[in-house]
């Protein structure tokens, strides 16, 4: 079996899959992995909402108030990482090399502010 095909055919990763769909791609995309961005292409790590999730925290909620503080809602969301977004949407249009083809989806719906958002960084 390919290396492909098993990353299509894996329950596994379903975050990191929907930052890098392909392994081609993923292997062309020169990226400096640290610990913050190995959990927010993962889902694991240091996020309420996985510390939760095994019952090392009490509550998910962002210390921003508006929601679970997933990496979506980190890097789409986040009122207090907001100048930070906005500095990392600005050197992605100017280099228009950002990296992934993550697409934004929730049980919910996608908000207003995560639409717009995601048109800047996907553009």
């Amino acid at each position: 079996m390919t290396w492909q095909k098993e990353w299509e055919t894996t329950e596994e990763g379903s975050t990191t899959k929907e930052y890098f769909p392909t392994v081609a791609e993923r292997l062309q995309t020169k990226i400096n992995f640290t610990q913050n961005l190995t959990t927010i292409v993962t889902g694991h790590g240091n996020i309420k909402s996985y510390l939760h999730r095994f019952r090392i925290i009490e509550a998910p909620d962002c210390p921003c108030g508006n929601g679970n503080q997933t990496a979506e809602h980190i890097l789409l969301e986040c009122g207090i990482l907001q100048e930070e977004r906005e500095r990392l949407i600005a050197a992605v249009a100017k280099t228009d090399n950002w990296p992934i083809k993550k697409r934004i989806r929730s049980s919910k719906g996608t908000t207003k502010h995560s639409q717009d958002s995601q048109k800047r960084w996907t553009k």
